[in-house]
């Protein structure tokens, strides 16, 4: 067995974090859109107030009201990028539909399904 180190770098690796988005901000929102640059949702708000979601995941931290306000507004972007930006509105309707009902309505949606089961 052969042990190898290395000097420690000097480089950092910058991890960003989502920003805390304050229960029921969004319903001063203007609008939100894909930012294919990025891959994130960017939602702009009153007074110059925005916030980016880095990751589908990122819409779980969201409370009823800003699901909501997402809910009721179309997300934009470019053609090219509409059904990855479908992606997003079909994940808020998920996690808002959780959020009213909990996961037990799944479940039930499953069982009736006719899908066929373990034994």
């Amino acid at each position: 067995m052969k042990i190898v180190s290395w000097p420690p770098t000097d480089k950092e690796k910058t991890i960003l974090l989502v920003k805390k988005i304050p229960n029921g901000i969004l319903k001063t929102m203007y609008f939100w859109a894909y930012d294919e640059t990025l891959g994130q949702a960017l939602i702009v708000c009153d007074g110059d107030v925005s916030f980016r979601l880095t990751d589908l995941v990122d819409l779980l931290i969201l409370d009823r009201e800003n699901l909501e306000a997402l809910a009721q507004n179309q997300i934009r972007s470019t053609e090219k990028y509409e059904d990855i930006a479908k992606s997003w509105t079909a994940v808020v309707v998920v996690v808002l539909h959780i959020s009213k009902k909990g996961f037990g309505s799944y479940k039930d949606k499953m069982d009736g399904s006719g899908g066929s089961r373990g034994s």
